[in-house]
């Protein structure tokens, strides 16, 4: 039984609307940039798709080059779409000179020696570049997205690229392709099919990509303290969770030091609680420029903050909490234009093998952080190693 393709690429294209609106739905309501960028990918398609379908029928120029360069557009506001969902800089410039030279070799070979296999050769040889090109920008985004989001629209572009390659084999081995649709040969429109599915599945993996966004969005809503952008207790204890069991896998050293603003109350009643705010902001700040990126810092609650520093030995915790100490504390000023300062105690403790879990750790860096508040505070003491 043969493929009657120009219905099927009518059903691809209607099925493709479908999505397309239901995109364009979502994006409506989101007014999320990376969505628009899909839902014009998807229009493209869908446009080049219902095009293609017209093949025999309508003017060559509209149903082959036209249609072409649309469904190159899909690639390219495709990509686009990933650099702003994973907030990277893409070569636009060398991607727009790709498809702009593709659309010059379109026009030539359309208008200039009308050379329809070298038309078919440049579409799928472009479209397996570009094809690549996605699929490496989300292979390397498996570090911060868990995979399962990642498989699908991977999979679509390794995909697409290895059917556009096929179309190039079946061309360079011979195989006819003809101006009209009914004139395509069997392998040829099964692969026409099979890549405009493709295209479709492509839809589904945009929508999987912005769910993940979502869960990520809420995940760090409720593992970050909104008013100084650390973690907040929960997400602190995850992260503390998770690098104590890689220290107990390799057996590398681990300090924790424990933070207080000084007399925080005092701060509260004489500046309110916007000062309070202020001084707090501050904390964070500084916290974030003074430790190395994979350090753990968190907001614990109220003024107590800690920090996790993976791999530091004593000497290293002692220089770290002290610098720390020493650190311009300035959060605002008064009305007579005086800097308004607060000092801070430091509790340090260093993860011992008799340490029984990380609870444990955390609780000898906040009894190291009572005897610097007894101790006059604006301090920084050492704790004891478990008995």
């Amino acid at each position: 039984m043969n493929l009657h393709l120009p219905t099927a690429l009518l059903f691809a294209g209607l099925l493709m609307a479908a999505l397309t609106l239901g995109l364009g739905l979502l994006a409506w309501r989101a007014r999320t940039a990376y969505l628009w960028h899909w839902l014009t990918a998807l229009s493209c398609t869908c446009v080049g798709l219902l095009l293609f379908a017209q093949r025999g029928q309508w003017p060559d120029w509209l149903t082959v080059p036209v249609a072409n360069l649309l469904l190159m557009g899909n690639l390219l506001f495709t990509l686009t779409g990933y650099g702003l969902l994973f907030g990277e800089r893409l070569p636009l410039r060398g991607l727009l000179s790709v498809v702009a030279l593709y659309a010059l070799a379109t026009v030539w070979l359309t208008w200039g020696v009308d050379d329809f296999p070298a038309r078919i050769l440049s579409f799928n040889l472009t479209l397996a570049a570009l094809s690549l090109i996605a699929a490496q920008v989300l292979r390397l985004q498996r570090g911060s997205w868990p995979l399962a989001l990642l498989i699908l629209p991977m999979g679509a572009h390794i995909l697409q690229a290895l059917l556009g390659l096929a179309r190039v084999v079946l061309v360079l081995l011979g195989h006819d392709t003809g101006l009209s649709l009914p004139q395509v040969t069997q392998p040829h429109a099964l692969l026409i099919m099979l890549t405009s599915l493709v295209a479709l599945s492509l839809g589904f993996g945009f929508v999987t990509l912005h769910a993940g966004r979502l869960q990520r969005e809420l995940n760090d809503q409720a593992t970050t303290d909104p008013l100084t952008g650390l973690s907040n207790r929960r997400g602190f204890e995850r992260a503390l969770a998770r690098e104590w069991r890689r220290r107990q896998r390799l057996g590398t050293p681990m300090a924790v030091l424990m933070l207080d603003i000084d007399h925080f109350k005092q701060i509260n009643d004489s500046q309110g609680h916007a000062g309070g705010d202020q001084a707090l902001i501050r904390m964070g700040e500084v916290l974030r420029s003074e430790f190395r990126p994979y350090d753990l810092i968190g907001r614990l609650g109220g003024e107590e903050f800690c920090v996790v520093l993976p791999g530091a030995l004593r000497e290293e915790a002692l220089t770290a909490a002290e610098r720390l100490r020493q650190s311009d504390w300035t959060y605002a000023q008064d009305p007579q234009g005086k800097a308004l300062r607060y000092s801070l105690s430091i509790g340090v403790a260093l993860a011992d093998a008799r340490d029984t879990d990380a609870e444990a750790l955390l609780q000898r860096a906040d009894t190291a952080l009572y005897q610097a508040k007894l101790g006059g505070r604006d301090q920084v003491v050492l704790s004891q190693p478990p008995a």
